[in-house]
């Protein structure tokens, strides 16, 4: 074995993700687009008007700056339309591409009509569509992750699942206390709470599923510094959380919420490089 590391004289086995910032910010993005219109429908269920208002429009916001960092990445939009071109059911991919486009779709539906209330029938729908697809919108992009060779992300393919879907939940009712009124934000305040406790404990279910050889990847480096500075910024916005009844510890608690989600999600990003490019990751221990 140590021959093997020696022959490729510290040289990535595998391909490391030459991503950039804006594909962790997609993840991040897209994750509190799909929770805020999973709450925003609760919430019109529930005759809360107010924040249904802010959930479907900070969903639509959310997927337009997704589509934004998506297309950029890929430096030509035609790019994006040809993964369109053709369905494939056993494709993370192929099936994460049309959910995008279907959630977009109903999520930008839904905020037009609430916007100019036309067509309200039809905004009442594609609401519904997205509200029931955002649970799905706001973990897919792990199931891509995870279906790669990446060690970092492969070996916790299972929990990365639960670890987006903990802070896509955390940033979504985060953004809803920073910009809805106090008094119809209470259900936001209720998911952030639930989903703070979350955070840990996917985080640790990770560690568990990836051993400590494994998780070394997200204790090194930029990645450390960034999962270290999420564990804090979650912590402190669920203490900000739970005196948000006044104005401006929910404005707290909102940004450092957001701020949490996508610090989390750049350590991710950062410990999946860090596994690549280091052999010792893709041959494992001797």
């Amino acid at each position: 074995m140590k021959n093997a590391k020696r022959a490729y004289y510290g040289r990535p086995i595998i391909k490391p993700p030459e991503w950039s910032g804006l594909i962790p910010t997609y993840f991040w993005s897209g994750g509190w687009s799909g929770a805020s219109a999973a709450l925003g429908l609760v919430a019109r269920l529930s005759k809360n008007e107010r924040l249904a208002r802010v959930t479907t429009l900070s969903a639509a916001v959310g997927s337009l700056l997704s589509a934004f960092c998506l297309i950029a990445d890929l430096k030509k939009p035609q790019r994006f339309l040809n993964m369109l071109r053709v369905f494939k059911p056993t494709s993370p991919m192929s099936v994460g591409v049309y959910l995008f486009a279907a959630f977009s779709g109903a999520a930008m539906t839904a905020a037009a009509s609430e916007l100019t209330g036309i067509a309200r029938g039809v905004g009442r729908l594609g609401e519904g569509i997205a509200g029931l697809t955002g649970p799905l919108m706001s973990v897919y992009t792990s199931v891509l992750i995870g279906d790669t060779v990446v060690p970092a992300w492969h070996g916790a393919r299972k929990t990365l699942p639960l670890l987006f879907a903990a802070t896509s939940a955390s940033t979504a009712s985060g953004l809803a206390m920073l910009v809805c009124e106090t008094r119809d934000a209470k259900p936001a305040r209720r998911l952030a709470l639930f989903s703070a406790v979350a955070v840990p404990v996917a985080l640790e279910r990770l560690r568990r599923e990836l051993g400590p050889f494994q998780y070394e990847a997200y204790e090194a480096r930029k990645a450390a510094e960034l999962s270290h500075a999420a564990r804090a910024l979650n912590v402190l916005g669920c203490v900000f959380t739970l005196f948000a009844r006044h104005r401006k510890a929910a404005k707290i608690a909102g940004v450092l919420l957001l701020a949490g989600g996508l610090a989390e999600r750049f350590a991710v990003l950062h410990a999946g490089k860090i596994s690549a490019q280091d052999p010792k990751f893709t041959i494992g221990p001797d």
